[in-house]
């Protein structure tokens, strides 16, 4: 309840944290994407 709150009322740490999860997302899909295409290649 008080997190919900909390979200209301700071819209901007709200927009922050949704911006941090995508590069975070982005990030750890590249680096697994990398990594397969190594393990790919070296595996061959």
């Amino acid at each position: 309840m008080l997190q919900l709150t909390l979200t209301q009322a700071c819209p901007t740490a709200n927009a922050q944290r949704s911006v941090v999860a995508t590069r975070v997302n982005g990030l750890s899909a590249l680096v697994s994407f990398y990594f397969g295409y190594w393990f790919s290649h070296w595996r061959a």
